[in-house]
């Protein structure tokens, strides 16, 4: 077993503490470095499996659900990470409490470069989703990291054996800097997490009456919210009524249930949760665009895990989670440390509930380990064979190559991802430039196969119909676009045309004098996303064109 400077405390605690500074391993090509690293630590120590040994029939199961997928090799990251995060617990549980202290302070030593970026970036830009800070694109991410953080810290300053002197300032300072972020970030997650850490906190140290008062007072919120009896500045908060859209969070939590249920085994498979939710998207009733929403994520890790997984998958991680999480139970003992990372437990496994935090590779690591060290140390006989050791660090180390291939080739990305959409709509602008009208169909009806709510598909094949003479075909696909997107212009400028060149006249007058209506409403209209522009898009030469078809 090392000493306090050894491998493992170099490998896994500073090096993932660190990480968070640089995106929390955002790119996937830092992720193969810091994983290989910690696959490295295991082959030089050769811990035991300790934590991760309650995870892996989760992670067998994975594997299976990746392998029965229509896209097994979207699932390589997420097993990479999973991977090496597990390792990372298994090296954490080994540590002497010289050892956790160092995690600690290296925590929070990063948590205030996190707070500083997160301030810096939301100065002047109104707060909110503008604090970014050095984990983008949203605020979320540091604010998952700071909530976790101001947690410990006051976990650990308020234990009768915490820290004195200049360290105990410091550890309030970070604490006072990681909370004033949250509250400016407005994170409803970091909120809840603050919440349930406080809970646990009190507890731990006063018993079941402590749980019963917080479980009171959390009823009581919960009934004045639904009576409406909240002050007005608490309700616009928890709602976030100053957003363009309404919430949308619980509809994606709907929307991830549907496609667990589509596949109620095996699921999609790790990193396919948005083939899925192509089938079962969010619309947005008050947008420019009804159906502009795409997202890779449930926002609810636990609800990531059904859809990708399946209700098997998610009852073993829930298993997992369980065995793992049943140390915070426990009275509160002699341990600073162990206090302080029960807090930030508390607060991260409350967040996760209503965020996909855990899909970047350095908050999961920071998860593990700070649930890792929340529980009795762990002196398991099985270890780490050095073989999968060698194959977690290849894993790591591979993981980024097929989609770095893929964003290189839109037909090997057809190939190697053939759920996705996108490739096909390159594909089929190419296949268009080049004169194949036949081949670029093709294309854009896979692409709608795929994704049968997107309404610029059938808008581009009822062009391709249009130049084929084919107006019956391109009147039924410019409705079925008009019917996705009842705003899209030149969806229903070509249905307009179609319908004059079938002689239904009345029927494309009424198409424009509709259209009219909509073209006036443009002004104002704020646009998010191409997807967007290109419903909203409108084009004086082919509105006039259609106005003239109807003279003919």
């Amino acid at each position: 077993m090392p000493g306090p400077k050894g491998p493992g405390l170099t490998m896994t605690a500073r090096l993932f503490a660190f990480a968070l500074l640089l995106g929390g391993l955002r790119d996937p090509k830092w992720f193969a470095v810091a994983g290989a690293a910690v696959w490295a630590a295991v082959w030089l120590e050769s811990p035991a499996l300790g934590p991760a040994a309650r995870w892996l029939p989760w992670l067998t199961w994975a594997a299976l659900s990746a392998l029965a997928s229509s896209q097994p090799l979207a699932a390589l990251p997420v097993l990479a990470r999973w991977s090496a995060v597990l390792a990372c617990a298994s090296l954490a549980g080994a540590w002497k409490r010289e050892q956790r202290e160092e995690w600690l302070k290296a925590f929070l030593v990063a948590a205030c470069g996190v707070a500083v970026a997160a301030l810096a970036t939301g100065a002047g830009r109104g707060w909110r989703n503008a604090m970014t800070g050095v984990i983008p694109p949203y605020s979320n991410y540091s604010a998952f990291v700071l909530g976790a953080a101001g947690a410990a810290a006051w976990a650990w300053i308020l234990h009768p054996r915490g820290p004195k002197g200049v360290l105990r300032a410091a550890a309030g300072a970070a604490a006072l800097m990681s909370l004033t972020a949250v509250l400016l970030a407005s994170s409803r997650g970091a909120w809840l997490g603050l919440a349930a850490a406080a809970a646990v906190w009190s507890a731990r140290r006063w018993g079941a009456r402590a749980a019963a008062g917080f479980s009171v007072a959390g009823a009581v919120f919960l009934a004045a919210h639904s009576a409406g009896f909240l002050p007005g500045p608490v309700e616009n908060a928890l709602l976030k009524k100053y957003r363009l859209h309404a919430e949308a969070r619980p509809r994606l939590w709907h929307a991830a249930e549907a496609v667990a249920d589509d596949a109620p085994w095996l699921g999609t498979g790790p990193g396919n949760l948005a083939s899925g939710f192509r089938r079962h998207p969010v619309a947005f009733e008050d947008g420019a665009a009804r159906w502009a929403m795409s997202t890779d994520y449930a926002h609810s890790e636990v609800l990531q895990v059904a859809a990708e997984t399946g209700w098997p998958g998610l009852a073993l991680w829930l298993l997992a989670a369980f065995f793992a999480l049943r140390a915070l139970a426990s009275r509160a003992g002699d341990d600073p440390v162990r206090e302080a990372a029960a807090a930030a437990t508390a607060a991260m496994s409350a967040h996760l509930l209503v965020d996909d935090m855990l899909q970047l590779p350095a908050l999961a690591a920071l998860w593990l380990t700070a649930m890792t060290l929340a529980a009795a140390p762990h002196h398991g006989k099985t270890r780490w064979p050095r073989a999968a050791a060698l194959a977690g660090a290849l894993l790591a180390l591979v993981s980024w190559i097929p989609r770095a291939a893929a964003d290189a080739s839109p037909a090997r990305a057809a190939v190697l991802f053939p759920a996705d959409p996108s490739p096909r709509e390159d594909l089929g602008y190419a296949a268009a430039a080049a004169g194949d009208a036949a081949g670029s169909d093709a294309h854009w009806a896979a692409a709608q196969r795929l994704a049968p709510f997107n309404a610029i598909y059938p808008w581009r094949r009822g062009q391709i119909a249009g130049t084929r003479g084919d107006w019956a075909a391109a009147e039924g696909f410019a409705a079925r676009a008009a019917e996705l997107e009842p705003g899209f212009i030149r969806a229903r400028l070509l249905r307009v045309e179609a319908l004059a060149r079938l002689k239904r006249t009345r029927e494309a007058r009424a198409e424009l004098d509709e259209l009219s209506r909509i073209v006036a409403l443009r002004a104002g209209v704020p646009l998010h996303s191409g997807y967007e522009r290109v419903v909203w898009e409108f084009d004086r030469a082919e509105y006039d064109r259609a106005a003239a078809s109807l003279k003919r």
